[in-house]
This record gives structure tokens, sequence and C-alpha cells, in this order.
């Protein structure tokens, strides 16, 4: 028979306090540390080798994820056998958040330690594909003539990738065209900058280079290049041969490593369509030229785009600023006609 031992009231008591000791707590009191060891555990897939990547016992683990599960009221990972983990639906959604935090909390110490030592903060930029480049890298430059020390970082992309890592705090603003997600309709400010449409470039000896009163039937013998990622181009290509009552075209290169698509226009006789800042260089140096026919153009809205709900640091701010002015100083005040000419 059993022995049965009542439990002293040193136990009991604590039993209790175990049990009320997350009673008031909620997920905003999980700690940035406890969400890294949960990163760790579900990298590793399991706490042995998480332990040892972080350098800590395989005890203070468990309980850290504990805590965090108890705080929560469910479980974020199902243990299997050997010790391996596996994310349950509440540990999916955990990671997610778990990413977006962790990069943020490191985002805003890399401000502050600049803060400190005196550089001037940073900021850090993503660029869309409808963006022209010079009028940017105009303002960029402005900016960094009065703000040395800031430190600058710029990422380049399409517009919706760069909006995703607006959404989860990689850049602190985007210049790109408008997004059409619903889901972000709340979350994001479009401030509007300029219009531009794209262009049909080829190189400087493609038979078609030079000629005038072009038609789209002109074309039907070359191979086309246009984006793999976007299919609003292949759509507007489309659209046009058939209000032109031809087939479309047969010979098509989709491509968004923009440097290959460029020597492989320079090289033979394809016909790129892009926004012009993407060949701006080329265009400029005479390696391409474009072409004189529209109808398979799209004009664009290039935007100034920002999260609603994050004030932007004082020196990215100061950014935005040059990036208006110069928007407004070259085409005029929300306007879509061509750029003027200053001194």
């Amino acid at each position: 028979m059993t022995e049965h031992i009542s439990p002293t009231k040193t136990d009991y008591q604590r039993c209790c306090d175990e049990r009320n000791k997350y009673a008031g707590y909620t997920m905003h009191d999980i700690e940035l540390t406890q969400l890294r060891r949960f990163v760790a555990v579900v990298e590793a897939g399991s706490f042995i080798d998480a332990a040892q990547r972080l350098n800590i016992t395989q005890q203070a683990l468990s309980s850290s994820i504990a805590r965090m599960e108890e705080m929560a009221g469910v479980r974020f990972l199902d243990r299997k056998r050997g010790g391996r983990q596996s994310l349950n639906v509440f540990g999916r959604l955990l990671l997610a958040r778990a990413h977006t935090q962790i990069a943020l909390a490191e985002r805003m110490m890399s401000e502050i330690e600049l803060l400190r030592d005196a550089r001037g903060g940073s900021v850090t930029v993503g660029i869309g594909e409808t963006m022209t480049g010079r009028h940017v890298a105009t303002a960029i430059r402005r900016y960094h003539r009065q703000q040395p020390d800031v430190q600058i970082r710029i990422v380049e992309g399409y517009t919706e990738m760069m909006i995703e890592k607006l959404v989860i705090g990689e850049v602190d603003f985007v210049c790109g065209g408008p997004s059409h997600d619903p889901a972000h309709a709340d979350l994001l400010e479009f401030r509007h900058l300029f219009e531009i449409s794209d262009v049909l470039a080829v190189r400087h000896n493609h038979p078609l280079a030079g000629a005038r009163e072009l038609a789209l039937r002109d074309l039907q013998d070359f191979t086309w290049m246009m984006p793999a990622f976007r299919g609003d181009i292949y759509e507007a290509i489309q659209v046009a041969h058939m209000r032109a009552k031809l087939p479309p075209p047969k010979r098509i290169i989709r491509s968004d490593a923009v440097a290959v698509g460029s020597w492989l226009c320079m090289d033979d006789d394809y016909i790129i369509t892009v926004s012009p800042d993407m060949v701006a260089t080329l265009l400029e140096l005479g390696a391409l030229v474009t072409l004189d026919l529209h109808e398979t153009t799209i004009l664009r809205h290039a935007c100034l785009i920002t999260r609603r709900d994050m004030k932007l640091s004082p020196a990215a701010h100061r950014m935005t600023e040059e990036i208006l002015f110069e928007a407004e100083r070259t085409y005029g005040p929300l306007s879509g006609a061509a750029p003027r000419t200053f001194p």
C-alpha cells in the first residue's frame, strides 16, 4: 500500500504562488530575450541544440519557454520523440511576430547607439522600380552634405517587396508605386511625387532604332523582354496586340535581372519594356535608345510611402523632406508634367 503524504502548507502555498504568478500578465510582457530563445529553439529544432547555440543551460532555456507559454496560456511547441520540437498554430503566429519584434528592437538599439555616439542616427530607404533614381540621388546627395554623420542605407527592388520590408520595419520609408493590396490600406500613407511612363528600349544599332511612325506590327519579328515578377506589363502588351488585331508576341524572355537583361538587349535585337529609371544610365550613354511607340507602355505613379502607425525618426523625416522638395522642384506640385529645367 502506497503511503499518502499530505502536502505541507508551504508546498501548497508554493503551488498557488506558481499558478498565480502569471495571472496578471499578457503577451505584451514577453521579453525580447524570450523571443530570441524561442526563435533559436525553432531554428535548431531542439532545446539541446538551441541551448548550445545560446551558450545557456537546457534547463534555463526550457524554463524561459515555459514561462512564455504560461503567460500566453497556450503552448507554442509540440514536443516530439528524441527531444525534437515542432510548431503548432500558436507557435507559427508567434514566430512571424517574433522576427518583426526582434528586427524592430535591433534597429532601435542601433539608432540609440548611433545617437549616443553622436554619429547622427541612420536612415534606411526602400527604392521601388517606379522611382527616377536621378532625382532621389540628387535629394540624398544634398541631404548627405547637410547631414554627413547620418548612416544611409538604400535598398532597391520591386515596390511590392519594398512595402513588405516597410511593414515589418526593415526600412524607414519607401519611394515607389502605390500598393493595391487591401491589407495595407489602413496601414500605409501615400504621398504623390510624380508620374512616369515605361519605355520600350533597344540597342543603339537595332533595326528599329530611330524609326519614326512605328506601328505595333513592326515589332512582331523581335523578342520581347519583360519582368517576371510583375504581370501588369505582360497584360498591357497582350491587350495592345488584341486592340491592334494582332497575335501576341511569341518570343518572350521574362526576367527580373536588370543587369543581365540590359546586356542581352545591348548584344542582340531584343526589345525591353521597362521603367526608364532602371536603364537610365544606358540611355544617357547611348547604349540603349527608346522607341517612339506607346501602345504597350504603362503610366506609373511615384509615391512616398510611410507607415501611419510609426513616427519617422528626425533623420528619416529630414530625408523625406528633401525627396519631396526635389520631386516638386523637378515636376511641379502634384504634377505629372514633364520635368522643368533649373540652373
